[in-house]
């Protein structure tokens, strides 16, 4: 063979070897190596005994198994630099690589039969659910271990076989909740996993604290420890078998993120928060892996916070592409590399794990934008990059604009309550007039209503859900000051922010209450609490505006939780509620302030249907009773009056009824009319009238209000952002409208057209 012909296939030979990733520190892209179809918290392994990369299942939409896509399990063939399908033993479902035809799930719930019967978790689980990095390898049983779900399941590679291994208890059954955002790996020294992170369980910190599970008795125990670090969500957790420690960094606190450094001796069963010089910088969702060459662990991308306050915009951004590494023993981080996202190295996700496995030689493979690999050399060692791009142990990173409770008062004038009171005194009469407050807040709080704190004149709100707000922190505003306020800073639940579902769960980190799907009229105000009540968990919490903290009843709540229909009305002897009963129909309850307890109020006759937006609920004073509403089914425009003398309930059969079975959600009670105004407006005569119903009357009215109508002209009779309260000390009605705008109106009796609805 001639020269050149030797040259050139030595230089095939070179390119061969690079485009499989033999470059040290350097990313391939592997372009035949595509997975169709999307797939959320892919678990990512490696085999060493078959030496092989798996993917592992993955979160899909049920929809996608209505067409051909590859397998849930997936290995790299290296040589054809594709993902081949990893059919069970004796399936023929499709060919070796590409799309396949294997059998879907009957639903969307976590099952381990698809509808075929076979035995394999059903990936395409709907509501509440995190697999995060509860996954690892096991060497000794040669088998993948999951906790997912509440379920305790693994995976053998060799006889490519599922098993739910079904053990009597777990941390989920145990502390309660569905648990998110966790992380374990395997102590080989111990033969078993330890799992940490995460939070949505009830427990006092609503993380679950350090678990271990024992294949062997197929066991899971709660480690009692004096000392844990805080609370975190996507921390991975890795095992460094030279030292026989775990090795924790940083996490997602839901509020910041964390760039501290702890370890767990398996041996002495515990934690020592490390405090090294120097180290990346605060990040949730990256890889942490062990390097079985370099004796070291690695760390891989990760995401950052975002601050942006428009529509469903996201709060979190992927980091450039970073290769940390940590050694144990000398507890120092090492910047290996810096890569240029999607360029030169796999793209991080917003705010899930970036997926990734290593092979025995320190082989990193990672699914990004696609497949990539890259052999690791943790060798090099990059000092100027360190010192630039890493921080303090213990730094973190907030979210910063209208998320930070700072920003409300950064670069204002002082607030002028004198100025504020005067303006509130010559108020126009019958005229809708919007508050010049100088800072909103941000993003949207649609779909929930306000209260009034008349102790302390102060306007609540905690609304929002699914394409709208998601924090934990409700908002404040000052009637004295027109000033908007936020306690702290809002704990966002990472995937379920701007999703389609709400977080199935109770409590954050801090104790405070999730989102739900939205509010409509679930929150409320307590006299003798002064404060907020949000009813549809299946606790009840208490948001005190005075100490800015939430806090919840050590009780359930007797009702059957429902954000759609729970609603809350004040009276002087306590916040009342009107929901459903667990055993069905409808019931009510008072709130002992003392006991913070939901007492049940006795109940003679039938109360109107609810659906969201349709029904409400008033205190008349002068009469000492409950007045529902409701545009549902027959009782359309119906007022129902409810009697606490001897708690029955009757129809009034109201005048002008028909005319008034409209969105009726928002309800307040005016004394000095002796009026209940219903926050929703009939069409008349090409007239949008505000409906007034007369208690002494017992007809419904129509009212034509000017100025700057907090429901907006382009919505018509209703607007489902909007809160409707009533101001005694001042005889002024507010509302807070779309995207948190402040209307208040003054009503004069005797200047007021009234317009009878027939």
């Amino acid at each position: 063979m001639s020269v050149r012909n030797l040259l050139v296939l030595f230089f095939i030979a070179i390119l061969a070897h690079v485009a499989q990733g033999a470059e040290p520190n350097h990313w391939s892209k592997l372009d035949k190596a595509t997975i169709e179809g999307p797939r959320f918290d892919v678990p990512l392994g490696y085999s060493p005994d078959l030496k092989r990369f798996l993917v592992l299942g993955g979160r899909t939409h049920s929809g996608e198994y209505k067409k051909p896509r590859p397998y849930d399990v997936l290995a790299l063939d290296r040589d054809a630099g594709q993902w081949e399908n990893a059919y069970p033993k004796g399936k023929d479902w499709g060919p070796k690589f590409g799309p396949c035809q294997a059998p879907a799930w009957k639903d969307e719930r976590f099952h381990f039969k698809d509808a075929e019967g076979n035995g394999r978790p059903n990936w395409t689980v709907y509501g509440t659910f995190s697999l995060g990095q509860k996954y690892d390898y096991d060497p000794d049983t040669k088998t993948f271990v999951f906790y997912a779900g509440g379920r305790t399941f693994c995976y053998d590679p060799a006889e490519r076989t599922w098993t739910d291994l079904a053990p009597k208890s777990d941390p989920q059954k145990d502390l309660g909740g569905v648990l998110l955002w966790s992380s374990m790996c395997y102590d080989r020294h111990n033969q078993r996993f330890v799992l940490f992170g995460g939070g949505n369980v009830q427990s006092e910190r609503g993380d679950p604290g350090t678990w271990t599970y024992t294949p062997s008795s197929n066991t899971w125990t709660q480690l009692k420890l004096d000392k844990q670090p805080p609370q975190r969500a996507n921390a991975r957790l890795v095992y460094d078998s030279v030292n026989k420690k775990v090795v924790l960094f940083g996490g997602d606190r839901l509020d910041q993120l964390i760039a501290d450094t702890w370890t767990f001796d398996v041996v002495a069963q515990k934690w020592e928060d490390k405090k090294p010089m120097r180290s990346p910088s605060p990040r949730g969702g990256h890889a942490l892996l062990w390097l079985p060459k370099a004796k070291k662990v690695l760390l891989l991308g990760g995401y950052t916070y975002a601050s942006p306050v428009g529509y469903c915009e996201g709060l979190y951004a992927p980091l450039p592409l970073e290769a940390w590494t940590y050694d144990v023993a000398t507890n120092k981080w090492e910047l290996v590399k810096r890569f240029e996202m999607g360029k030169d190295a796999p793209a991080s996700r917003h705010n899930f794990f970036l997926s990734a496995a290593v092979d025995d030689s320190d082989t990193v493979v990672a699914l990004g934008d696609g497949t990539w690999i890259c052999p690791v050399d943790a060798s090099q060692a990059n000092e100027a990059g360190a010192a630039k791009w890493g921080v303090a142990a213990g730094a973190t990173v907030r979210r910063t604009g209208p998320h930070d409770p700072a920003w409300f008062q950064q670069g204002m004038p002082a607030a002028d309550a004198a100025k504020v009171d005067a303006e509130l005194k010559d108020l126009p009469a019958n005229q809708w007039v919007q508050r010049p407050t100088p800072k909103l807040p941000r993003p949207n709080m649609d779909w929930g209503s306000a209260v009034f704190a008349t102790d302390l004149d102060l306007i609540v709100r905690f609304s929002g859900g699914h394409s709208a707000y998601s924090g934990t922190a409700p908002q404040v505003y000052d009637v004295k000051t027109d000033r908007y306020s936020i306690p702290f800073a809002p704990e966002q639940p990472l995937e379920y922010v701007y999703s389609n579902d709400q977080v199935n769960g109770e409590w954050s980190f801090q104790g405070n209450p999730w989102m739900t799907g939205h509010t409509y009229k679930s929150t409320g105000y307590d006299p003798h609490l002064k404060s907020l009540i949000f009813v549809p968990h299946a606790y009840t919490y208490f948001f005190d505006p005075k100490a800015s903290k939430w806090s919840r009843s050590t009780a359930r709540s007797p009702h059957r939780p429902n954000f759609y229909t729970d609603t809350v009305c004040t009276t002087p002897e306590g916040a009342v509620l009107w929901a459903s009963k667990v055993g069905g129909g409808a019931g009510l309850w008072r709130l002992d302030g003392a006991s913070r307890i939901w007492k049940a109020l006795p109940l003679t006759g039938t109360l109107p249907a609810q659906s969201p937006d349709c029904h409400g609920m008033a205190y008349d004073s002068q009469r000492d009773r409950l007045l529902f509403f409701s545009s549902v089914d027959k009782n359309k425009g119906e007022v129902m009056g409810y009697d606490f003398k001897n708690g029955k309930a009757k129809e009034l059969n109201a005048a002008g009824k028909a005319m008034a079975a409209l969105p009726s959600r928002e309800t307040i009670y005016l004394p000095e009319l002796d009026m209940v105004m219903v926050g929703a407006r009939a069409s008349l005569n090409g007239k949008l009238l505000w409906l007034l119903y007369d208690c002494g009357k017992n007809a419904w009215f129509g009212a034509e209000l000017a100025g700057d109508d907090p429901v907006g002209k382009a919505l018509g009779a209703f607007n489902n952002s909007m809160g409707l309260m009533y101001d005694p000390h001042r005889k002024l009605v507010w509302a807070v409208g779309q995207n948190s705008r402040v209307h208040v109106l003054r009503l004069d009796s005797k200047s007021l057209k009234l317009v009878e609805l027939k």
